[in-house]
């Protein structure tokens, strides 16, 4: 997945970025991971990925 049409929104602290893909109307969440320049499917939503986040339950 090219970094252009990612619109990266939060840090993980690590060096990841968290990333939404708003041109194609979809709400889903990617994490880019800067290591080997990857992009991995972390939530269907932004209100799932708040969710996620603050719970724990994304691990990176």
């Amino acid at each position: 997945m090219p970094f252009d049409p990612l619109l990266f929104f939060a840090g993980a602290g690590n060096g990841d970025l968290f990333a939404l893909l708003p041109g194609l109307r979809r709400p889903d969440v990617f994490v880019g991971n800067h290591e080997d320049d990857s992009r991995i499917w972390v939530a269907p939503s932004l209100d799932k990925y708040l969710e996620r986040w603050l719970t724990g339950q994304i691990k990176l």
